[in-house]
């Protein structure tokens, strides 16, 4: 359901350069490393994409489409983000500092688990036993 309060204009310019400056550590460790380093690994045959929805999509569309989910994923935290900042209630704030440190954690988790298989070889996730 769609807030009756979110403001059809999505394209401001004020709003978008407030949201990148927010969610910038999201796009550096969620988006761009993430995506750097997932394209390292695949590009030079360190690993394998273990999300099999995201390996399908990869398998048929190059690895590019990885780059292209990410930016969908960030219209949607965009969208997100509008809602929030437009809700009345107390806890909005509250919300998208939460929801901006757990996306930008994972971003973190995701890179060092990258970083360990191109330099240990090891998945973060197989050395914790979650895969």
């Amino acid at each position: 359901m769609l807030s009756k309060n979110i403001n059809t204009e999505w394209f401001r310019t004020e709003e978008i350069s407030e949201f990148l400056h927010d969610a910038r550590y999201i796009i550096l460790l969620y988006i761009a490393g993430d995506f750097m380093t997932t394209f390292h690994a695949l590009s030079n045959g360190y690993g394998f994409e273990e999300n099999g929805l995201l390996s399908g999509i990869m398998a048929d569309n190059g690895i590019w489409s990885l780059l292209l989910i990410k930016m969908l994923i960030l219209l949607v935290i965009y969208w997100n983000y509008r809602s929030i900042r437009t809700s009345v209630h107390s806890y909005a704030k509250n919300l998208w500092d939460f929801s901006r440190t757990g996306i930008s954690l994972f971003g973190l988790i995701l890179v060092i688990n990258n970083l360990m298989v191109i330099f240990v070889r090891l998945s973060l996730f197989e050395y914790l036993g979650l895969s």
